[in-house]
């Protein structure tokens, strides 16, 4: 009994230091995978800032531009088309850099589409441009480039005349397969993914993509925890979720992009990370079964051995208590044959033979003493 429970304590000992070891190991893994999505999040926020902010450069170039040709009643309007262009080449990641009148028709432009005339009096980011002299940058919702006809966010900024009145706006075109190409290229797993939204949580760009490519633009189907994140005003945290769109289990890095209405999202999936750690499982799952097997071999063994040498034991002790053995040297009488004891007594020999052996005498006379104790006697007799 106390040969199995040590066993027991043994592998229970073996079992605890497997389990604290894989937590341990566990830990690890997901620290690593969040820090990994941490680094790849402020990359990507690096990445988006520098693209809007190459943008606005190029804006804030042109609009100097048409502000010193409208003084300028030298310039032609083939001039500024020149400039567009120019200015366009140092910013390669522009799908098209474009000027509008007052009624929003487009009158000069670079890139795809250029020298072609439409009008984007109703899109949102010019009607305000138009309405709020003060609005600064503006940044569009995803939508469908009537130029382009490919899925793209405008950055734009108002232009004014001398009087200060609405002129136009000059804008640049950026294509949403531009971040979409940048998010692919990031190592984020087989089951990671990489998103940007908009304020409102309307989907920007997604890798991989939900479903055929531009459907899920605009989308704003989102986790609970991220609507929590963004009602509590943090510009950078980590969260837990199911991705609604694969049901996919992932740990998010988020971050609101500096100065721009966007979030950035980076989620590392359970299963990615996790894979390694599965294996430490399967490892260490398998010492302690060949250790435990091992210990519990061995104990049947000793088991069936202690079994064995107990049932010999027995026996010994069964036999040696059927049979008393005398040793050593006994004092005896050279004439009366009595033997003398431990405390210098003499005994008759058949009474200490008695007593220290299992043996009962019973009484007879060998012939030679019947001839001499009974002289007259034929001999026949001589057991009594």
């Amino acid at each position: 009994m106390r040969l199995g429970i040590g066993i027991a304590l043994l592998n229970l000992c073996l079992l605890m230091m497997a389990g604290v070891s894989l937590r341990r190991s566990f830990h690890n893994h997901r620290e690593r995978a969040v820090i990994a999505a941490q680094n790849l999040v402020q990359v990507l926020d690096h990445y988006v800032g520098d693209t809007i902010g190459k943008a606005d450069l190029a804006l804030w170039a042109v609009k100097d531009e048409v502000a010193r040709t409208t003084r300028d009643r030298r310039s032609r309007p083939g001039d500024l088309d020149g400039f567009l262009r120019r200015q366009h080449a140092r910013v390669p990641g522009l799908l098209a850099l474009r000027t509008t009148d007052a009624e929003g028709r487009i009158d000069h432009g670079s890139g795809k589409g250029a020298g072609l005339s439409v009008s984007v009096a109703d899109r949102e980011h010019f009607i305000r441009l138009r309405d709020d002299p003060g609005a600064g940058l503006v940044i569009s919702k995803p939508l469908l480039g009537r130029l382009t006809g490919t899925w793209v966010i405008i950055v734009a900024r108002r232009l004014e005349g001398p009087d200060h009145r609405f002129a136009g706006m000059v804008q640049a075109v950026i294509s949403l397969d531009q971040f979409q190409q940048a998010f692919a290229s990031l190592d984020v797993g087989p089951h990671g993914s990489v998103a940007l939204r908009d304020l409102d949580l309307g989907l920007i760009a997604r890798f991989p993509e939900a479903g055929s490519a531009g459907t899920a633009v605009g989308q704003r189907l989102v986790s609970q925890e991220f609507r929590d994140f963004v009602r509590s005003g943090r510009t950078v945290g980590l969260y837990r979720a199911r991705t609604p769109f694969d049901q996919v289990r992932r740990t998010f890095a988020i971050r609101r992009v500096v100065g721009l209405p966007f979030y950035l999202l980076v989620g590392v999936a359970d299963r990615d990370y996790l894979t390694g750690w599965w294996w430490e499982v399967a490892q260490e799952s398998l010492e302690v079964g060949l250790i435990g097997g091992l210990t519990l071999v061995g104990f049947v063994l000793i088991r069936r051995t202690w079994l064995r040498q107990q049932a010999a034991r027995m026996e010994m002790e069964r036999v040696l208590a059927e049979v008393k053995t005398l040793g050593g040297m006994l004092p005896i009488c050279s004439h009366c044959k009595k033997i003398r004891d431990d405390k210098g007594y003499w005994n008759q020999i058949e009474a200490y033979l008695n007593e220290h052996t299992d043996a009962e005498f019973t009484h007879g006379i060998c012939p030679d003493c019947a001839k001499e104790i009974f002289p007259r006697s034929s001999g026949k007799h001589t057991t009594i």
